[in-house]
């Protein structure tokens, strides 16, 4: 009698970890695609303000001109060649280049990326969602700042 209960108790504890485990590596996984997800946001973001950072500098150097500005966002170079990819998907549309109160000393470029669309893995959050703008502003005593 005693071994037929202890078999009893034996099963019972079997299914009941199983329960605990399926439990268990469900939080698991949500807490992995969520590091995954902050993960991605954090590098996207990253590259993307070191691009304008980059179309910045160059704008500052160089005379002014906006495609080219959205170039060196894009590609990273000035005039890129015809089979160049764009970082992460970027368009003309979402990078724009302004130059303001040219060859005077309140001279400044600003260098913008805007309606960047993130899509994320994790099921809850599922769809696009756009990034806030990422600007560059550079001001100076107008030196590159040519028509």
């Amino acid at each position: 009698m005693m071994s037929r209960l202890s078999a009893y108790h034996r099963k019972n504890r079997r299914g009941s970890a199983f329960v605990e485990g399926a439990l268990v590596l469900t939080v698991v996984i949500f807490t992995l695609l969520g590091i995954v997800d902050l993960g991605q946001v954090l590098i996207v973001q990253q590259a993307l303000v070191e691009r304008v950072r980059q179309g910045a500098r160059w704008a500052v150097v160089n005379p002014f001109d906006a495609t080219k500005i959205a170039n060196v966002v894009m590609y990273n170079t000035p005039s890129p060649s015809g089979n160049a990819k764009p970082l992460f998907g970027l368009t003309t549309s979402m990078v724009s280049a302004s130059q303001y109160a040219a060859n005077t000393p309140e001279w400044r470029i600003v260098v913008q990326i805007h309606d960047y669309p993130f899509h994320f893995f994790s099921p809850w959050l599922k769809g696009d969602y756009t990034a806030r703008p990422i600007m560059v502003d550079v001001s100076g005593e107008g030196q590159g700042a040519t028509n």
